[in-house]
This record gives C-alpha cells, structure tokens and sequence, in this order.
C-alpha cells in the first residue's frame, strides 16, 4: 500500500477513472477507478502513460491499448461509497476546473470592462468619438 501512496497521481476527467500514475524506474502504470479500485499494470512503457493522460476517450484508450495488454493486479479494492481518497479526487479536479474557468471570466469581464472605459474616454455627449486636437 505503500507505493500506492508514494506515487504521483494525476487527476483524469473521465466518467470511468479518477486518476493515473506512473513508476518509469519500474514500469508500472497505476489506475484508479471511481469505485476506488487501483489497478497496477507491469512492463507498461511511459508511452502508454502520456497517450491515456492525453486521450479523449480514456475508457476507449484503456479497452483498446492497455486491458489484456499488459500484466496486471488489483492494489486496492473499492471503497463502496466512503469518503476515502478516490471519492476526493474528482472533486479537486472538479474545483480546479471551475477555478480555471472562473479566473478566464474574471479576465474576459475585465478585459471588457477596460475597453468599455477606454471608449468612453474618448467619446462626447453623444457616444461618438471626438476628434483629438493637433499638437
């Protein structure tokens, strides 16, 4: 269990999988369901890892290059709906992402918000633009 813990997981958006790390020195893809079920994968090469992490489809990318691929086992069994590590982790992707999103709509509001000013600046009583003065 402890290599479990010690690896670096990567959150995934995927409705099968919640996250994937991998050990280069030993070739080992690990994979966490949502059920919080881990699976380690044996003599799995880096590029399996960064192909799943980059794949649209994760589950179609797991049934296609990595199930009956490799050599596997079952770290972890799922945790049945307590509140344990795996249930966490698609809730931290999930702020992240609403955090992502949120500070793009800050930056578009103020984006606008300094046009609108800059426009203003530069219009007279009737919203046109005023011709500036020659120097």
């Amino acid at each position: 269990m402890g290599v479990v813990s010690a690896v670096e997981w990567m959150p995934v958006e995927s409705g099968l999988f919640s996250s994937a790390a991998y050990r280069a020195g030993v070739r080992q893809l690990y994979l966490r369901f949502h059920d919080g079920k881990i699976y380690r994968f044996f003599d799995c090469p880096v590029t399996v890892y960064t192909e799943f992490i980059a794949a649209a489809s994760k589950g179609r990318y797991f049934s296609q290059q990595i199930r009956n691929h490799f050599r596997y086992e079952m770290v972890r069994r799922g945790n049945s709906g307590s509140r344990h590590c795996a249930s966490s982790q698609p809730s931290l992707a999930k702020q992240l992402r609403a955090s992502v999103v949120l500070a793009k709509a800050r930056a578009v509001q103020q984006r606008n918000m300094t046009q609108e000013a800059g426009a203003q600046e530069g219009a007279g009583f009737n919203g046109y633009a005023q011709p500036r003065p020659l120097e």
